[in-house]
């Protein structure tokens, strides 16, 4: 009868299992570590998060007077629509300079986005298209759908390009339901002097209703 002859384990034998256990381990932790506990890097260009944007209109002749459109997201990129909670009512032939008030009060303390807009102004630009007659300066109705359209811009990033957060607007005659769309372009790395209002990513687009009347706004 053959008889199978079982070798007994030696302390090479041992020494080698101890080894292989060992990079066993080694490599279970490093895939543990790769795995757990490792915070993904952020989006490059994050769009900004907007609840809450005042548009200031202040008549340049009298900063006590002046009028404002108010638009608030309660729920920022949640699924809530928008609303209109203000439109602005213009005075007849009146200069106004426009400026903003931009936050996202979904964090504690409320963050100034107006502030990360300045920051990154190389990067935004604000575009706009308004009722034709609305305005007797600029003339014509805009830069969102004729590029080349007029806008009295009074501030421009480091380029020299537009930004946008103060502009100049002259009132035209009394008339009921203009309109008037502002539209925040957040452009990293293709701003530039023929970039459009749909160029890169939108930060928000808001379009208000406007009456201009001839006597004193109450």
């Amino acid at each position: 009868m053959k008889t199978i002859n079982k070798r007994s384990k030696t302390k090479k034998d041992f020494k080698l299992s101890s080894i292989a256990m060992l990079m066993i381990l080694i490599f279970a932790t490093s895939c543990s570590s790769d795995d757990e506990g490792v915070t993904p890097p952020e989006e490059e260009n994050p769009v900004e998060e907007f609840t809450n944007i005042e548009f200031i209109f202040t008549n340049v002749n009298d900063p006590n007077d002046g009028t404002r459109g108010i638009w608030e997201d309660e729920d920022g990129f949640g699924p809530m629509e928008p609303v209109i909670i203000q439109n602005p009512e213009f005075k007849a032939n009146t200069t106004y300079k426009l400026t903003f008030i931009m936050e996202n009060r979904l964090v504690t303390p409320v963050e100034d986005v107006t502030e990360d807009i300045l920051d990154e102004d190389d990067e935004h630009q604000m575009f706009f298209q308004f009722s034709e007659s609305l305005f007797s300066d600029p003339t014509g109705i805009g830069n969102i759908i004729n590029r080349d359209g007029e806008i009295n811009y009074l501030d421009f990033d480091d380029n020299g390009l537009p930004l946008g957060l103060e502009t100049e607007w002259t009132t035209g005659d009394e008339q009921t339901n203009a309109t008037f769309r502002a539209v925040l372009g957040h452009q990293p790395g293709v701003k530039s002097e023929t970039s459009s209002w749909d160029s890169g990513d939108i930060d928000w687009d808001i379009t208000f209703t406007i009456d201009v009347i001839d006597e004193q706004v109450e």
